[in-house]
């Protein structure tokens, strides 16, 4: 499985609407990321940073699942209400350390 990470800089006077969508996210979104070929994310939020975990199989990347996803129209909607709150672009966080790797035959990229 392919490890991704994401980190979003968030506006700090929209951090309860930013909070209240993810909290309960449209249906048709959730559908979407999971048929773009996402099979686990999460969503943490710590000091107006909103940190994004994705994994995607180890057949495909994290670029062709987020280009599937953003062509949905959900996606563009979502997009269209979200990105607003953005303080700043997303950005990909490097990988440093993977326990299971580290132990095996040593750190990849994902």
């Amino acid at each position: 499985m392919k490890k991704y990470l994401c980190v979003i800089e968030i506006k700090p006077e929209c951090k309860d609407e930013y909070l209240a969508i993810h909290k309960v996210p449209w249906r048709g979104m959730l559908e979407a990321i999971r048929d773009a070929g996402y099979v686990n994310g999460a969503i943490w939020y710590y000091k107006d940073q909103s940190i994004i975990y994705l994994e995607c199989p180890d057949d495909v990347t994290h670029e062709e699942c987020n280009a599937r996803l953003r062509a949905t129209d959900v996606c563009k909607r979502w997009d269209v209400t979200v990105c607003p709150w953005f303080a700043s672009d997303p950005a990909m966080a490097p990988k440093i350390f993977d326990l299971n790797q580290q132990l095996g035959d040593g750190l990849r990229e994902d």
